[in-house]
C-alpha cells in the first residue's frame, strides 16, 4: 500500500501562524457545477450505464398486447344459403363456380407473456453491460480527478503569469532608473554616451515582454473561466516559502505499479477489454438456440359465417434456433474480435502512457525540489551581484554594462524561481492523479499554502 506525505500537514506545521485562503476548493466547487468537460463525462456515464438495464430486460418477462380489425372474405363450396342476412354477413354466389362467397368483419385481441429460460447471447450481453457500466464509472471518476488537476493547473498558470508580469514590470522600472542615471551622468559629463545607449537598449527590450506578460495573464484568466464558468474570480497568491515534500515511497517503480493498478484511465481501459471479450460471446449467441416459456390468451370476434367468436388460451415452451442468417452472425463475430483487439491495444497504450506520465511527474517532483532550491539561491546571488555591480559603478571600478547584465540576470532568476514553485506543485498533484489518488483534499492542502491578499 503506497503512502504519501501530503503537503497539507507539512504546510500547517511549517506555517501555523498564518491564515490561508480557501480559493482552490471554492473554484473546484464552481467547476463541478459549470465545467463542460465534466458535464459531458457525466452524461456519457449516464448513457453508458443504461446498457445494463437494457441487457437485463432480455432476461425478464416480456408482456405484449396486440389487436387487429379486418374485413375478410370466405369462400364455401356449398349450396347457396337461403337467407344470408340471418348469418350476419353479405354472401353472394359466384356464377359457374358453385361457390358461396361471404364477407364479414373480425376483431382480435391477444395478450402474450414470455420468459426466457435460456439464451447464451442474452446472458453474455448482460455480463458485457456490467463491464461497460463499470468502465463508465471509472471514466467519470477519472474525469473528476482530471478536473481537480485542471483547476489547480489553471490557478497556478494565473499565479505564474501574474508573477511574470510583476517581475517584468519591476525589471522595466529598474532599467528605467538605470537609464535615467546614465543619461544624467552623460549630461553632466561624468559618464560616456555609450552607457546611456546600452541602458536604453536594455530598457527598450523590456517593453515587449511586459506586453506579452499582460496578454499571458489575460489568457490564463480566460482559461480558468472556461473551467469554472465565471469571470473575475479572486486569486490568492502563494506564500513565499513552501514546504518541499519528497515522494513517499521514494521509488518511481512503486508509483508506476500503483498507477498500473489504480489509475482510473487504465482501469477503464481494462474494463473495456473485458466488455469487448463478452461481446464476442454475445454475437455468437445470435446463432445459438434459445428456450422460452410462453403463455398467450387471445379472443377473436367475427361474423358467424366466418366461424363465430373464439377464445384461445395457451401455455408452452418455445425452442428457437436460427440456423442461417445470411452470414450476418459470422461477420458480427469477426467485427467483435477486431474491436476486442482494438480494446487490448488501447489498454496497453493506457498503461504505457500512465507509466510515462507517472515517471515524468515523479521526476518533476524530485527535480522540482532541486530547481526551487537552486533558483532561490540564484535569486539571492543575483541580488548580491546587482548590489556589487552598483557599488563598482559608483566607485569607478565597474562598468555600466556589467550592472545592466547583473540586473538582467537577477530578474531572469526571479522569473525562474517563481515558475519552479508552480511546476513543482503541478508535478506533485499530477503524480497523485496518475496513482489514482487525487482528490479535493489535495486542493485543501494547496490552499494551506496560499495567503489572503494583504496578509
Amino acid at each position: 500500500m503506497l503512502r504519501y506525505t501530503t503537503i497539507a500537514l507539512i504546510a500547517l506545521l511549517a506555517c501555523p501562524a498564518h491564515g490561508y485562503a480557501n480559493e482552490l476548493e471554492r473554484l473546484y466547487e464552481l467547476a463541478l457545477a459549470n465545467d463542460a468537460t465534466l458535464q459531458s463525462a457525466s452524461f456519457e456515464r449516464a448513457a453508458d450505464v443504461e446498457a445494463r438495464p437494457q441487457a437485463l430486460s432480455q432476461l425478464l418477462p416480456q408482456f405484449t398486447a396486440s389487436a387487429s380489425a379486418d374485413r375478410e372474405r370466405a369462400g364455401f363450396v356449398a349450396e347457396p344459403v337461403a337467407d344470408s342476412n340471418s348469418l350476419g354477413a353479405s354472401c353472394a354466389l359466384s356464377a359457374g363456380l358453385g361457390m358461396q362467397r361471404c364477407y364479414g368483419s373480425a376483431q382480435q385481441l391477444e395478450l402474450t407473456l414470455s420468459q426466457t429460460l435460456w439464451s447464451y447471447g442474452a446472458y453474455s450481453r448482460l455480463k458485457e453491460a456490467d463491464f461497460q457500466a463499470a468502465a463508465a464509472e471509472a471514466s467519470y471518476r477519472g474525469a473528476q480527478q482530471s478536473l481537480v488537476l485542471r483547476v489547480a493547473a489553471a490557478y497556478f498558470a494565473i499565479l505564474a503569469a501574474s508573477d511574470q508580469l510583476a517581475a517584468n514590470v519591476a525589471e522595466r522600472e529598474a532599467f528605467g532608473t538605470l537609464l535615467h542615471q546614465a543619461q544624467v551622468r552623460e549630461q553632466t559629463g561624468v559618464g560616456p554616451r555609450a552607457d546611456a545607449q546600452q541602458a536604453q537598449a536594455f530598457y527598450d527590450a523590456t517593453e515587449e515582454v511586459v506586453i506579452d506578460a499582460r496578454n499571458a495573464l489575460d489568457d490564463a484568466n480566460l482559461a480558468l473561466t472556461v473551467i469554472v464558468g465565471t469571470h473575475g474570480e479572486s486569486i490568492a497568491p502563494l506564500r513565499e516559502n513552501i514546504p518541499l515534500a519528497s515522494p513517499d515511497p521514494a521509488s518511481a517503480d512503486d508509483w508506476v505499479r500503483s498507477a498500473k493498478q489504480d489509475n482510473l484511465d487504465v482501469r477503464a481501459a481494462e474494463l473495456k477489454v473485458d466488455a469487448a471479450a463478452r461481446d464476442i460471446g454475445a454475437q455468437r449467441g445470435r446463432a445459438l438456440p434459445t428456450l422460452s416459456l410462453i403463455g398467450a390468451s387471445s379472443r377473436l370476434n367475427q361474423s358467424d359465417v366466418l366461424g363465430g367468436n373464439q377464445t384461445l388460451d395457451s401455455v408452452g415452451v418455445a425452442f428457437n434456433w436460427p440456423l442461417f442468417q445470411g452470414g450476418a452472425v459470422a461477420s458480427a463475430v469477426r467485427q467483435s474480435r477486431a474491436l476486442y483487439h482494438q480494446a487490448q491495444a488501447q489498454f496497453d497504450a493506457a498503461q504505457r502512457d500512465a507509466e510515462r506520465q507517472t515517471r515524468a511527474a515523479y521526476r518533476g517532483v524530485v527535480s522540482g525540489i532541486e530547481r526551487v532550491s537552486a533558483s532561490q539561491r540564484a535569486v539571492e546571488s543575483g541580488r548580491n551581484a546587482v548590489e556589487a555591480s552598483r557599488r563598482n559603478v559608483e566607485f569607478g571600478t565597474g562598468t555600466e554594462f556589467d550592472l545592466l547584465n547583473a540586473q538582467n540576470n537577477y530578474y531572469t532568476a526571479v522569473r525562474a524561481y517563481s515558475q519552479a514553485r508552480y511546476d513543482y506543485l503541478t508535478a506533485l498533484l499530477t503524480l497523485k492523479q496518475q496513482a489514482g489518488r487525487l482528490g479535493q483534499r489535495d486542493l485543501a492542502a494547496v490552499d494551506a499554502l496560499l495567503v489572503e491578499r494583504g496578509t
